[in-house]
């Protein structure tokens, strides 16, 4: 079979995938396509970065990512604006990333989607000083959750580790005044929570935050969460899909956050804080290409 890319670098993250036999799965199926393939091993926080940015530089044809949603995210902060396509091999615990683009959740399927007949899709990216994200970033109770949330609960407990994180996450919950500039809007509010999202999947358990955020639109989209009743129902009503039980929130490109007392902020899957407030987020529209299945409707470019 004739392969859509002649040269190609996958950049592995080692932790991920538990048992799984990597190299073995994608031997066989690149050999299948005789597509020629060369691997990077990450072994540090940027390490993907890095290895993405020489792929680019040496001609590949596209960088793929095996891991879960920090090394996709580690990866893509290499390959921005470069046009050169990214595929995302799914191998972690969540893989919202994967989830988010509509991509199989085992290697196998994934390696196939970008071995046969494909689409690219363009997305967005968000900015945080000099940090980037493709998901979400968090601050309150999301950052205590990514602290709770970190190699070792997800080697014992998978995905019920999330859940697990949540519940410690919320014990105690402090509020915090935010005081909000998205574009030319300020808003002041108060809450356990501030997040910026520029994806719709959480990547556990299937649920979705709201239908209108679109990682492709060019916008980000703004939560205070609260623990009292608007806000549980909101975020019920979201994850539903019920209209009758909407999540305030607003929607800009550009969003400042300040935060009384300051807080730490997380992104994707990450182990250690992107920033802390106050802070300046930005969207780059149509940042980065992806590798997506033929059946999904959008433009190849």
């Amino acid at each position: 079979m004739n392969a859509p890319y002649q040269r190609v670098q996958v950049i592995i993250n080692p932790a991920s995938g538990g048992d799984e036999p990597i190299l073995n799965t994608m031997n066989d199926i690149f050999n299948e396509f005789a597509m020629d393939w060369d691997v990077s091993i990450t072994r540090k926080a940027g390490d993907g970065a890095r290895f993405a940015k020489l792929a680019v530089e040496q001609g590949v044809d596209a960088v793929l990512a095996y891991g879960g949603d920090g090394t996709q995210l580690d990866v893509a902060g290499g390959m921005l604006n470069t046009g050169i396509p990214m595929g995302v091999l799914p191998g972690g615990t969540a893989n919202a990333l994967a989830d988010e683009l509509g991509l199989p959740d085992t290697l196998a399927d994934a390696l196939r989607v970008i071995c046969e007949p494909h689409r690219l899709r363009t997305i967005d990216a968000g900015k945080i000083g000099d940090r980037y994200f493709l998901l979400r970033i968090g601050s309150g109770v999301i950052a205590r959750f990514h602290e709770e949330v970190n190699r070792e609960m997800k080697d014992r407990f998978g995905i019920a580790a999330y859940i697990v994180g949540a519940v410690q996450a919320m014990r105690e919950p402090r509020y915090g005044k935010y005081i909000l500039t998205i574009d030319d809007q300020r808003i002041e509010t108060e809450g356990i929570a501030c997040m910026v999202s520029n994806g719709n999947a959480i990547g556990a358990l299937g649920i979705r935050l709201a239908p209108e955020i679109m990682i492709d639109d060019g916008l980000l989209n703004v939560y205070v969460l609260n623990s009292d009743l608007q806000t549980v129902l909101g975020i019920m009503g979201s994850i539903s899909g019920r209209e009758d039980m909407p999540l305030q929130q607003w929607q800009g490109k550009t969003i400042h956050i300040e935060a009384d007392p300051p807080q730490k902020i997380y992104a994707d899957g990450e182990e250690e804080p992107a920033a802390e407030t106050p802070c300046t987020i930005e969207t780059l529209a149509g940042a980065l290409k992806v590798i997506v299945t033929e059946g999904e409707m959008f433009d190849d470019a």
